[in-house]
């Protein structure tokens, strides 16, 4: 089998690395991996992130789609592989990781979710005095209170939190913040607002007020403390993300004998991870597309739940077909409890006196996280609205370098924890792909009974072998030569690519057609798909030979 020697200054960024929110570098720490090398694969990913096991466990996994293995068969199961860098890494890390001088400055963190703790984080090794403010009795925010313990268990977690204790990160629990002018009185020079969206949206209809109608953050957050909550057999759920589904599959596992999720869209319009859904159907909850509540009473010690059918209409803004309701299609269904998980909104009080958008999520600047108020900055959900784990964290890694700089600092938050790598060994693999190494699972039926995890990870066999697939990208490229005035803008380059190649040109070619011109070519993996699908065979796929 032939191979080459790629020098690590002549790399590319691999089109997984881009697609990662935190930029971690994701061909390297799977090149750790491929070597048995755990201990340099976990300081590879806590170069960029401080919650490997918790991102390795609930990752919404951006990089996988950006997987240049998907032009050729399934992507790389890259979340599996950091749960596996996470569980079988040791301390190497934390050996190569500086903490910087006292700088005597203080910096108050309000809220303790991942997008707080990152910050605190980063700034802490800055030299920083952080202190957490979280309003609850444990910390995680919504990675505790939110995410079930069968999708991400909490021992990883407070082993995470807690290196931030070891850091030297002060924490303060119980500690609902009402005033910032107040807060800023107490001495601190920075403040960071990362309070996350803790309120449930309303369905705005009537009845909604009705004992036995809850929202998904409530009934998440007191099932998650392991509270006894009450759902009777049958339960409807109201909503399209995760929090539906997360709240349908606790559901089963308190022992509802049916559950159901109602969503006014399509499935293809659900914004809950796929895995999540084909998980819930698994373990029997049943969903219901193109059908919303209109009505709740009760009835005879239960819930009447009037819904009506939807249809697509014209997208709206969110890109999504608008649901219009379908005039003369109600019908009713009884249930026992509902939950409505629709979205979530800021939960703040007026007196904290900061800046509100139109969204009605905190104003900030969006390349510093600033909002109006000098030394005050906001991130995570408070600032997006609900998003995933890696995206908060994102913010955080921003806020701790727009603070370190407003503090003084240069705002360099990164620190190399692992070995250089010198060099890249890339062997020629054949064009067809391979399957992902199978992730077992707990029997189904243990699973709608327990909140034990479900997936039980990688061996380290099976992780070698699954990081083998891996064609380390970033040390690969190929360049996409398309002949522009040939090209009939017919789209089929850039249905069959999934990297990014292609985009459309603003001008016409003589031929009257806007030609698909070459965006990405670094990110090209060769698969020859394009040259194949092009009618007029204008597209050439050649390795580049300069590195």
């Amino acid at each position: 089998m032939d191979e080459r020697r790629i020098r690590r200054q002549d790399l590319v960024t691999a089109a997984c690395t881009e697609g990662c929110p935190a930029g971690i570098d994701v061909p390297r720490y799977i090149r750790c991996i491929q070597e048995g090398k755990f201990d340099e694969a976990l300081a590879v990913i806590r170069e960029r992130i401080p919650f490997p096991s918790v991102c390795g466990y609930a990752c919404y996994s951006p990089c996988e789609s950006r997987c240049g293995n998907r032009q050729f068969g399934q992507p790389i199961a890259i979340r599996a592989l950091k749960r596996a860098a996470a569980e079988r890494g040791g301390a190497l890390w934390k050996k190569n990781l500086k903490v910087a001088a006292a700088t005597g400055k203080r910096v108050a963190v309000v809220g303790s979710g991942p997008s707080g703790l990152t910050a605190a984080y980063y700034l802490a090794t800055l030299g920083h005095e952080v202190t957490v403010l979280e309003a609850l009795d444990q910390l995680g925010g919504m990675m505790r209170t939110g995410i079930p313990a069968y999708r991400l268990p909490r021992k990883g977690l407070d082993r995470e939190i807690e290196y931030l204790r070891e850091l030297g990160v002060k924490i303060r629990t119980g500690c609902r913040i009402e005033s910032l002018p107040q807060l800023l009185a107490e001495g601190y020079d920075a403040v960071y607002l990362a309070v996350g969206a803790q309120k449930g949206a309303r369905l705005g209809i009537p009845g909604e007020d009705t004992p036995g109608v809850t929202d998904a953050i409530t009934f998440l957050r007191r099932t998650n403390a392991g509270e006894a909550v009450e759902l009777g057999g049958r339960v409807a759920i109201v909503g399209g993300g995760n929090s539906a589904v997360d709240a349908a599959r606790s559901a089963i596992r308190l022992g509802a004998a049916e559950v159901r999720i109602f969503y006014r869209r399509s499935r293809a319009q659900m914004t809950a991870y796929e895995e999540e859904v084909e998980a819930a159907l698994l373990e029997g909850v049943k969903i219901e597309f193109l059908t919303a509540p209109v009505g709740i009473a009760r009835k005879n010690g239960a819930l009447e739940v009037t819904f009506t059918r939807m249809e697509l209409g014209k997208p709206d803004a969110s890109g999504r077909p608008r649901p219009v309701p379908v005039r003369g299609s109600e019908f009713t269904r009884t249930f026992d409890s509902l939950v409505t998980a629709t979205g979530q909104a800021l939960d703040i009080p007026e007196s904290m006196d900061v800046s509100v958008g139109d969204g009605g999520y905190l104003r900030v600047d969006s390349d510093t996280l600033a909002t109006d108020r000098r030394g005050v900055y906001a991130g995570g959900d408070a600032v997006t609205g609900p998003a995933s784990i890696i995206e908060a964290i994102a913010h955080g890694r921003k806020a701790a370098a727009s603070i370190d700089r407003f503090l003084g600092g240069a705002g360099m938050i990164d620190q190399e924890l692992a070995p250089p790598e010198e060099e890249v060994v890339v062997v020629d693999y054949a064009a067809e792909g391979s399957s992902r190494v199978p992730l077992s699972c707990i029997p189904l039926a243990e699973r709608q009974r327990t909140f034990r995890i479900v997936e039980k990870g990688l061996g380290k066999k099976r992780a070698m072998q699954e990081a083998d697939r891996c064609r380390s990208c970033d040390a690969r490229q190929f360049r996409v030569l398309a002949d522009e005035e040939a090209c009939k803008e017919c789209g089929y380059c850039v249905e069959v690519c999934g990297m990014g190649v292609f985009e459309t040109a603003k001008k016409y070619n003589k031929k009257g057609y806007r030609p698909y011109l070459v965006k990405k070519s670094e990110h090209c993996v060769g698969c020859m798909r394009c040259f194949y699908a092009c009618p007029d065979f204008s597209i050439e796929v050649i390795e580049a030979s300069e590195r």
